[in-house]
């Protein structure tokens, strides 16, 4: 990517207050001809003007976006939103592993002039009316260029807000409402006597070859881990607040992962390398209803893990539907025994 095109779109926060909507007619015949041999097949909305620059607000294989065109004519590049669900997921894993208190306020699927293709998400700290910041990603997902902060600070002042109670002294509380955490872990407690009576009376010890090991998950949830006397392993999650057991999770040996969920990964990380660690399958008790008084379908839950220059793994979480369609990534381990 040529750095003095990155400068250019770091500017467009400030062209766009400048646009002024215009009429075709008012739009200059090279700009029109500029768009004619750009797409083949297009639909304008609208046009805008904006200082040295024409816009127009399109539809191109029912793809909304926008197109930048020069006065003169020339075309610099086109701007199509996408939904989070359709980047690749070692850019999504990137946001939520490196910048947690922020918000995703867009994202844009760039084509540039000289033929590079690439993603650009702007983001923003919560609870703030701050400042945006931007990421560049190819089409891989790996990350080209920002303005953002430094992850390590950003993942520090956030584990410091969280943490009050920590690091000595001089930490100062923030009074702002402090960003949830997905899965916060709390090892302060253990199982009720209600929820070890039901675990016992459905998996009695006989049936069982290693386990219970009662772990906190989060504040409103207890994870019974077990193997059953075929070595499989087992997760029964109940909620604090009923004491009733809410699913059980099985963890898949390898050789039946889901061969769905395999492809998908397969072509999300595509070019780069990677390991299954762990997938999980759950299933939500029979007396167990949701808000809208159904049951719940089940899902499914992995665990993918990348190798790191200097030693180390990164690992990106992820959950599937009932029909191994990618659901959303997590951002923190479920508990204390979940790979961390």
């Amino acid at each position: 990517m040529k750095r003095f095109f990155f400068a250019f779109l770091l500017a467009l926060p400030l062209l766009a207050g400048a646009q002024t909507k215009v009429k075709e007619t008012a739009v200059p015949q090279s700009v029109l001809l500029a768009l004619q041999k750009t797409y083949e097949d297009v639909k304008v909305k609208t046009w805008y003007q904006a200082p040295g620059q024409y816009i127009a607000d399109l539809v191109v294989d029912g793809q909304h976006g926008r197109a930048y065109f020069t006065a003169s004519g020339d075309w610099q590049y086109s701007a199509f939103p996408i939904k989070e669900s359709e980047c690749p997921t070692l850019m999504n894993t990137y946001f939520v592993n490196n910048y947690p208190g922020y918000r995703i306020r867009s994202i844009d699927l760039v084509e540039e002039m000289n033929g590079d293709t690439y993603y650009r998400m702007m983001i923003q700290k919560k609870g703030l009316a701050g400042s945006e910041y931007e990421m560049i990603f190819d089409t891989r997902g790996k990350l080209m260029q920002t303005t953002a902060p430094d992850p390590d600070e950003v993942k520090r002042d956030y584990y410091t807000h969280n943490n009050p109670d920590e690091g000595g002294t001089t930490v100062k509380r923030d009074t702002r409402p402090v960003p949830e955490v997905d899965n916060p872990i709390d090892d302060r407690k253990g199982p009720s006597d209600a929820m070890v009576a039901n675990f016992t009376k459905r998996y009695p010890p006989t049936r069982l070859s290693e386990g219970p090991d009662w772990v906190a998950r989060g504040n409103d949830e207890m994870v019974a881990y077990y193997s059953n006397n075929q070595d499989a392993e087992f997760e029964a999650v109940y909620s604090t607040e009923t004491q009733t057991l809410v699913k059980t999770g099985k963890v898949l040996a390898e050789e039946r992962y889901t061969s769905a969920i395999l492809k998908y990964l397969k072509q999300a990380f595509r070019g780069e390398k990677y390991k299954v660690e762990k997938m999980v399958v759950y299933e939500y008790d029979a007396k167990y209803r949701g808000i809208d008084g159904k049951k719940p379908k089940p899902y499914t839950y992995v665990v993918v893990s990348q190798k790191v220059k200097g030693g180390g793994k990164t690992y990106t979480r992820m959950e599937f539907d009932n029909t191994a369609k990618f659901i959303g990534l997590l951002a923190q381990p479920l508990d204390e025994r979940d790979i961390q």
